[in-house]
């Protein structure tokens, strides 16, 4: 029952962006992870994983973001064969840029396709968003909906669950550094406070909304502006060396905004692509860690457009 392999390209995801913590989720073009797959007789196989931190991914399908995600497809559609899978990580494990997401993301919109593309878009982000619920420690979705998506997404409600995707502006351009620091998502969200003060939920109300709405009419002055956080970011600082320090590196290079992507470390900057070259600000931040003797990889990218079929 070997049918043909299919490519998925499914790419990394920037979440929180300020203060839409487990809200707001944005695709990047660069990196991505390569799944593949295949129709077999039964079950899930997943019989290779290559690429960074694919030492330390599991390939017990109960175990592994791909295959859970790819299971509950499977179930949702009451589909009558398995898949056998590969993964090319393109993406390293614990970097704050939705590794775990796009895995998930990526095995369901792979089971998606093989099984005819039965579900809606917002079916396949709860495919992915139950992996990472069994793989993370919590149901989470804005790193696979914007991974399925496309885009800047804002989750409305997860119960029911209701999410939108917004075309970002045109010249919106991203610098993604990463540090050689490892932050897992368990550990990153056992450090999160479980209250905040009625002023802290006004703040990030306000900034919010206004994100959303810089999104929507390209304002990237108040996108930098709305960049605010004053809960989450400062109670994960600790876990990411130099965190404040590069953030000021890349502001002073010409980033409208520099912040924590996810759970880190990776260090997030906006710029604008019609003003300012993002490798100023890569080039900053590397030097910034090169002066404490630790590496730094980087990515000058933009928004993404989402899994595809490749």
């Amino acid at each position: 029952m070997a049918d043909e392999w299919i490519r998925i390209a499914a790419p990394a995801t920037t979440s929180n962006i300020g203060a839409g913590f487990d809200v707001f989720g944005l695709a990047l073009k660069d990196p991505y992870d390569i799944i593949e797959g295949r129709k077999i007789e039964s079950g899930i196989v997943i019989s290779e994983v290559t690429g960074p931190g694919s030492e330390s991914i599991p390939t017990d399908p109960e175990q592994n973001s791909v295959s859970i995600a790819a299971m509950e497809v499977l179930r949702r559609c009451d589909a009558d064969f398995g898949i056998e899978i590969k993964i090319k990580k393109g993406i390293r494990p614990c970097s704050g840029i939705g590794s775990s997401g796009a895995s998930a993301a990526g095995g369901a919109f792979l089971a998606h396709i093989l099984c005819g593309e039965k579900l809606t878009p917002q079916e396949v982000v709860l495919c992915a968003a139950h992996a990472e619920d069994v793989t993370s420690g919590g149901f989470h979705a804005d790193n696979v909906a914007p991974c399925v998506l496309g885009g800047f997404t804002v989750i409305r409600s997860y119960e029911p669950f209701e999410v939108i995707s917004i075309k970002p502006p045109e010249n919106l351009g991203i610098v993604v550094a990463m540090p050689d620091v490892l932050v897992p998502t368990r550990e990153s969200r056992m450090v999160l406070p479980h209250e905040v003060p009625v002023k802290d939920m006004v703040f990030h109300l306000g900034n919010a909304a206004c994100m959303v709405y810089g999104m929507q009419t390209g304002d990237l002055g108040l996108i930098g502006r709305s960049v605010k956080d004053a809960v989450f970011e400062p109670a994960r600082t600790k876990l990411v060396p130099y965190l404040k320090k590069a953030e000021a590196a890349a502001m002073s290079h010409g980033a409208v905004a520099s912040f924590l992507g996810g759970s880190g470390p990776c260090i997030i900057s906006f710029y604008d692509k019609s003003s300012h070259q993002g490798e100023a600000i890569a080039e900053s931040i590397v030097a910034l860690y090169a002066e404490h003797d630790m590496g730094c990889e980087t990515w000058i990218t933009e928004p993404g457009s989402g899994c595809r079929r490749i």
